[in-house]
């Protein structure tokens, strides 16, 4: 996909973005009736994680920076849905409905005092999607120097 800049920043991801390469693990998103539904967590983690936006902005490349700052926002709607509708959900999520699943008779418990800490970070921990995104954020450049002005 070409690079698209608003205000200077990295277009928003739009539903066909996130059907586009999300729809296998949310099969059931598939149909026109759940457009709302993934606007409105589109719009929630643009709200929740607005500075991801600028995460690789040094990059000089800028189809670079379109490229990982929408497959950031893309994990992250994927992680909110996941956590939020478990049941459109192909994958497993602890926060909310699923702490507790059976498969061919093995339990599997998850860890749900994570969710207890406020800072969204911490939560993103929760599913597979959440990781990625959160690995991404952690590793970016940007951080990198925030890092290093604290210590410096």
């Amino acid at each position: 996909m070409d690079a698209i800049f608003v205000d200077d920043k990295p277009a928003r991801i739009t539903v066909y973005d996130f059907r586009r390469f999300h729809l296998q693990s949310f099969p059931s998103l598939a149909d026109a009736e759940y457009d709302d539904l993934i606007a409105s967590a589109i719009e929630t983690v643009y709200t929740m994680f607005p500075g991801v936006a600028k995460m690789w902005d040094m990059h000089r490349n800028r189809q670079a920076w379109f490229d990982k700052t929408t497959l950031c926002y893309r994990l992250l709607v994927a992680w909110f849905i996941a956590d939020q509708y478990p049941q459109v959900s192909s994958v497993a999520s602890v926060n909310g409905v699923l702490k507790r699943k059976k498969v061919d008779g093995v339990d599997v418990t998850f860890n749900i005092e994570m969710f207890k800490d406020r800072d969204p970070l911490v939560w993103l921990r929760s599913n597979d999607f959440g990781r990625k995104a959160l690995m991404m954020m952690q590793t970016a450049p940007r951080r990198a120097l925030l890092r290093l002005e604290r210590i410096v």
